[in-house]
């Protein structure tokens, strides 16, 4: 495995378990629930008393600190099992529920989780919302599994706002790695969208969505939390 040329900063953590002991088909996005750069990130995991690390941080300023090399198991997830199987991220938040995240953060993670991708020649990145159907899935050999941390201890991370958005990550990476492919799309709905809104995002119809999703009746009347297809 080689790390992300994306990176800007490198900061190796002492808080690591060494060479994984599986083969990598998770990524696990996480909220630091603290407004911070990424230099801060990697300060935090150098610090041996912490007891925790995770493989890149993306901070406030948009930046990629490495902290645990990839071909390592990082100390992120309260899960063994877990941390070696997954490339972990922590994404600078705010620390009040929903943890959005820092402007820019959510697009550097797009673009982080792709290259990751790429490199271990993965074409298509998944999310399972169901946490048991999730880590019962054989993960196949060109793909990654999202999972996240709220699964494998009482944590609300990577927080609602991640939470809410975790389909559009998958799909908006398995969009850019398959350009002009005929991949199935969905879209969670989030506070502030409107059919029209979704359609102009991604190129389609408001008449369109509705086809592909028999149970929206009235396109005025949409849900937070909904998964809608549009493509």
């Amino acid at each position: 495995m080689s790390e992300s040329a994306l990176v800007d900063i490198t900061m190796l953590s002492p808080n690591n378990s060494g060479k994984r002991k599986y083969s990598l088909t998770r990524i696990t996005p996480h909220c630091t629930a603290v407004n911070i750069s990424a230099y801060r990130i990697g300060e935090i995991f150098q610090n041996k008393q912490r007891n925790a690390s995770c493989n890149y941080g993306i901070g406030n300023d948009c930046r990629v600190v490495l902290c645990v090399p990839e071909s390592m198991r990082s100390w992120c997830s309260s899960s063994y099992d877990n941390d070696n199987r997954a490339i972990t991220i922590e994404c600078a938040s705010l620390n009040t529920h929903p943890y959005e995240f820092m402007p820019g953060v959510y697009n550097k993670l797009v673009e982080l989780c792709v290259d990751i991708c790429r490199r271990n020649k993965k074409k298509r990145l998944l999310w399972i919302s169901d946490k048991k159907t999730a880590l019962k899935y054989k993960v196949k050999d060109d793909e990654l599994l999202l999972t996240v941390h709220r699964w494998f201890a009482s944590k609300a991370c990577p927080g609602e706002w991640m939470m809410l958005r975790m389909t559009n990550l998958a799909n908006e990476v398995t969009q850019k790695l398959n350009p002009g492919a005929d991949i199935k799309q969905y879209h969670t709905i989030i506070k502030g969208d409107r059919l029209s809104k979704i359609a102009k995002q991604y190129g389609t119809t408001v008449e369109r969505i509705m086809l592909l999703n028999s149970f929206i009746k009235d396109p005025n009347k949409i849900q937070i939390g909904w998964e809608v297809r549009v493509r």
